[in-house]
């Protein structure tokens, strides 16, 4: 992490025509304070940035530091970016989650993938689901004076010595008072429930609902997801992955909860990952059910959203391709069951044959069926007898703002290896038509 406090912080790159831009800030240059003060952290920084009236202290690469007086809009971003967003260091995560996949992985990936982020600056930022279990009072402070809302937070169960049990301490890990008093000054917050069959399930499930449904509307959903087992997992407690019955029955009772909370609260509130459905054989919820997919990112809702999507789009999709053009998608196991139905219809445009690849995890093993786990060696295994094609692959294997997948294998790497000619491409049905009919050298 790019981050020292005598220097400054390191600038990554700056937006064009922004007012860092006009002043000539270049990346490499370091941000020493505004209006005199050093920011902890990008929620800082915001809120420094958002006077008129601005003192800027930077520090050129050489060594010469440079003060700015810009007067801007109000709330008028200044067009510098960071390479972290926690200038002060990231606060890691010092439960030891008996579920927890980091503790799954093999030792020889890239570095970033074993980072254990808790922090509440993160959550709030980007999403991240945190604990609760090391904030400090001057933390709680913060959040509540600056109204940081909406937080992500992992409860599994509020039962609060089973809670502690799961999250690897040696002591209870209360969690109700502090949901209480951030819903009594008003913080929205967005539920996880990572669901262990014989820990966490059953009526200790219902209990969990139960509890978090008397603080809606500040506790605006609660999202339940299936723990995830690598073959790696040794001297670990021992978890086991939930049944295709045992999907079923949940799913069931979960939508006499939906039902209930319909009724009372307008919403489902509680939703379920598209794995359940899948695991169980069951079509997936309506559109409407899920109340504008508020865990959309935890991978609740993608699959439903995507046929939404793809069903406005198949009016608009041509009877043939140009030219004779041979394609295949490759995807997870879950992700082949998804896409089924939409191939099916793409079947039906003639010259153009699509193909499905659904790609088994060998890498993390066979408990692992999402595609967005799947790593270069699964690819090459996957694409072992087709060399010479286009494949198209949604780009969620890939990190972000880099060309790698989870066991740093390149995407050239692979298409060397392979033979295939890869496409990258968002997993939006959008994407996916838009792609294809060009590969068939069809417009839309």
């Amino acid at each position: 992490m790019k981050i020292c406090k005598k220097s400054g912080i390191i600038v990554e790159s700056i937006v064009p025509g922004s007012p860092a831009a006009y002043c000539n800030i270049n990346r490499g240059d370091q941000l020493l304070a505004v209006n005199g003060i050093r920011p902890r952290d990008l929620i800082a920084y915001r809120y420094l940035c958002a006077e008129e009236n601005l003192n800027l202290k930077i520090r050129r690469q050489n060594g010469q530091p440079v003060t700015y007086q810009i007067n801007k809009g109000y709330d008028t971003d200044l067009g510098m970016v960071f390479s972290t967003d926690c200038f002060d260091g990231v606060k890691h995560c010092r439960n030891k989650c008996i579920f927890c996949f980091v503790d799954q992985l093999p030792g020889h990936l890239r570095s970033t993938l074993y980072e254990k982020d808790d922090d509440y600056r993160q959550s709030f930022l980007h999403g991240n689901y945190i604990t609760l279990t090391n904030l400090q009072e001057n933390e709680i402070s913060r959040i509540l004076k600056l109204k940081l809302s909406p937080l992500y937070i992992s409860v599994h169960t509020t039962d609060p010595e089973l809670r502690g049990r799961m999250l690897g301490l040696k002591r209870h890990a209360p969690v109700l008072d502090m949901i209480s008093r951030f819903a009594e000054e008003g913080i929205k917050m967005h539920i996880q429930v990572v669901l262990c069959p014989d820990w966490n399930d059953g009526a200790i499930l219902e209990r969990t609902i139960s509890d978090l449904a008397a603080f809606w509307p500040h506790v605006a959903s609660v999202g339940i997801v299936p723990v995830g087992l690598t073959k790696f997992r040794q001297h670990l407690p021992y978890l086991r992955s939930i049944t295709p019955t045992e999907s079923r029955k949940l799913i069931s009772r979960l939508g006499n909860f939906q039902q209930a909370f319909c009724k009372k609260y307008g919403v489902s509130f509680v939703y379920l990952a598209d794995e359940f459905y899948l695991k169980a054989r069951y079509p997936f919820p309506p559109y409407e059910q899920y109340d504008g997919f508020p865990q959309l990112e935890n991978g609740i809702g993608p699959a439903r959203l995507f046929y939404e999507d793809f069903q406005k789009l198949r009016r608009f999709l041509p009877k043939k391709a140009r030219r004779q053009r041979r394609l295949f998608i490759a995807t997870s196991q879950d992700g082949g069951r998804v896409l089924l139905p939409v191939i099916r219809r793409l079947w039906l445009i003639k010259n153009l044959d699509v193909n499905l690849i659904s790609i088994p995890s060998t890498f993390f093993g066979p408990r692992i069926t999402v595609t967005g786990l799947l790593t270069g060696q699964d690819l090459l295994w996957g694409l072992r007898d087709i060399k010479g094609e286009d494949v198209l692959l949604p780009r969620i294997l890939i990190r972000k703002g880099t060309s790698l997948f989870l066991d740093g294998l390149d995407v050239r790497e692979v298409e060397h290896r392979s033979g295939c000619a890869v496409h990258l491409l968002d997993p939006t049905a959008a994407a996916l038509v838009e792609h294809i009919c060009m590969l068939g050298g069809v417009r839309l």
